[in-house]
């Protein structure tokens, strides 16, 4: 079952920690504590509800955990995506081969400048967006994974998303045009 369980959410479970932390030994960390964390716990799983949200709430917890004990995050798009073989980034992976290089340099800069604005606002806002606008979960989902009324995740969501506007504006206010 544990195998099963690992094959199944270790890559998903990464590259959700990826994008919080933005580091990879820490989120291979994140992860295997995760994994230990649900084992130890295993008891308390409610089979009626999703293993998704126990998962993701049992790792965005350690996250949090985490931050609490030190202060700076990194969170790049100059990472690997396979830290085995290091060539693809998340960068390379936004652009499209197919774009002329100049509009693949603007759309990697542009994606570069978002994933600092990212960093920028809060842990809890920055958590929201991932699960929602990168993992594409449904509000439904969101809500169990967080424990909170659908209509928390929908204002949260809006306030992470404008929070975040703000933050790009205010970076584009310092691009000369």
């Amino acid at each position: 079952m544990l195998d099963r369980l690992i094959k199944q959410y270790a890559e998903k479970g990464y590259y959700f920690a990826y994008r919080l932390s933005g580091n990879v030994e820490e989120s291979k960390e994140l992860v295997q504590e995760a994994f230990a964390r649900v084992l130890s716990t295993w008891e308390r799983y409610d089979a009626s509800q999703s293993f998704d949200r126990y998962f993701f709430t049992i790792l965005r917890n350690i996250y949090y955990d985490s931050v609490s004990r030190k202060s700076s995050l990194n969170l790049s798009l100059d990472a690997p995506i396979n830290p085995q073989n290091g060539l693809e980034t998340f960068a390379d992976k936004l652009a499209d081969r197919e774009e002329p290089l100049l509009e693949r340099l603007l759309r990697r800069e542009t994606a570069k400048t978002v994933e600092e604005c990212l960093r920028e606002i809060s842990g809890e806002y920055r958590a929201i967006l991932t699960l929602c606008d990168m993992e594409g979960f449904s509000y439904e989902q969101i809500a169990q994974t967080l424990g909170c009324p659908l209509g928390t995740v929908r204002s949260r969501i809006a306030r992470a998303r404008r929070a975040l506007k703000i933050k790009l504006l205010e970076r584009f206010k310092e691009v000369p045009l």
